[in-house]
């Protein structure tokens, strides 16, 4: 395993940063998926706050929530984007 490069005290900006983080890389991975499976991710999401949530794990029902939240309304960007591309064609 890698040497990391620092060690990042747990406080609430390193856990806002890590979260950041996740976020950013969960768009760029849904941003090569097709409709569908952009769905299905967002689903899947949903699903596994739900079991987080019945564990009692609400922080992390949460982030995963957010999570969903965000690659739905890059979702919704896409969309839009593709249908003014379309429309100016």
């Amino acid at each position: 395993m890698p040497a990391r490069h620092n060690e990042l005290p747990l406080n609430e900006k390193s856990l806002n940063a890590v979260i950041d983080a996740m976020s950013a890389v969960t768009l760029c991975l849904t941003q090569i998926l097709t409709h569908e499976q952009r769905e299905r991710f967002g689903r899947d999401l949903v699903t596994m706050a739900d079991i987080a949530g019945r564990k009692g794990k609400l922080e992390l029902t949460s982030i995963l929530l957010d999570l969903r939240a965000a690659v739905k309304a890059r979702e919704e960007e896409i969309e839009a984007a593709e249908t003014e591309a379309a429309r100016l064609s």
